[in-house]
């Protein structure tokens, strides 16, 4: 019964006051791609509720939304080849990775960028492009972003633009 009433008071703190819950960030990666495509992309809310499961709720159905109602996410996806990647570590991170891999050399990705596709896709694909990982918080809900497509900002065009 501790364990979910814990489960509870963690989920409650950080579906109701998000300021309040803690976060495991992964620490940036800093990666040279090829973009091979380019398109406008948006992520919107929907209605889906979670649960913990019978074993972990408090009255063996509790559910909780996923997202925030309206919430959308607007920008461009990027399908790049991976050219170089490493971890970007200040003085204060300690080198935790949390659990976060070096993008593999070849590698094939997505990767999600806050910016009109005007601003982003190179006139010519192939095209390079220096990125650099954003924070996101996975360990909490609302992340209208699909785990496996990181959130990025372009840090230099190599070419093509």
């Amino acid at each position: 019964m501790k364990r979910r009433a814990s489960y509870a008071v963690i989920l409650s703190i950080s579906l109701v006051n998000p300021s309040q819950a803690q976060c495991a960030h992964q620490p940036p990666i800093l990666a040279t791609v090829t973009v091979v495509g380019c398109v406008a992309a948006s992520f919107g809310a929907t209605d889906s509720m979670f649960t913990f499961g019978p074993k972990y709720t408090i009255a063996g159905t509790d559910t909780w939304p996923m997202y925030k109602s309206g919430d959308k996410r607007s920008g461009t996806l990027l399908t790049v080849s991976v050219v170089t990647s490493k971890f970007v570590w200040t003085e204060s991170s300690g080198h935790w990775t949390n659990g976060a891999h070096l993008w593999a050399k070849g590698e094939s990705r997505s990767l999600f960028v806050e910016s009109a596709p005007s601003d982003i896709c190179p006139r010519v694909l192939p095209a390079g492009l220096a990125v650099r990982t954003e924070p996101e918080c996975f360990d909490m809900f609302h992340n209208l972003l699909p785990v496996t497509i990181p959130l990025v900002t372009v840090i230099a065009v190599k070419a093509g633009r």
